[in-house]
């Protein structure tokens, strides 16, 4: 599986060191966090972190196979995620989308309502 820049993935910590924290990802690929994410607070919050725990990261950079990641970017706009289907609707046409999704959800719950009540 190949990772692109903006996707947002869960992984686990598998390694904390001076250079920062390493994830096993998804298909057991691994990234970085580089401990330059966390500006001058990296001595502390490594401290926050520990091994085994899960993270939602981001990829800020994908070169030669190596992962960059990022946990204070998770939310930045500029980083579009490549796998999310509104990520190309326009603005104009979000509310639109945004209430046929919904529309669409409302329609599947109540299908799968009436199957649990036929159970």
């Amino acid at each position: 599986m190949k990772y692109q820049v903006g996707e947002r993935v869960n992984g686990v910590i598998n390694n904390i060191t001076d250079l920062g924290i390493f994830l096993t990802l998804p298909h057991r690929h691994t990234g970085l966090i580089h401990y330059s994410d966390f500006g001058d607070n990296w001595l502390r919050e490594r401290n926050r972190y520990q091994k085994g725990q899960e993270l939602h990261v981001v990829i800020v950079h994908n070169r030669k196979g190596k992962l960059g990641l990022s946990l204070k970017r998770v939310n930045d706009s500029e980083l579009i995620d490549p796998k999310n289907q509104f990520s190309k609707t326009k603005e104009a046409d979000f509310a639109e989308v945004l209430n046929d999704t919904a529309r669409d959800a409302h329609k599947e719950i109540e299908k799968l309502k009436k199957v649990l009540n036929n159970n």
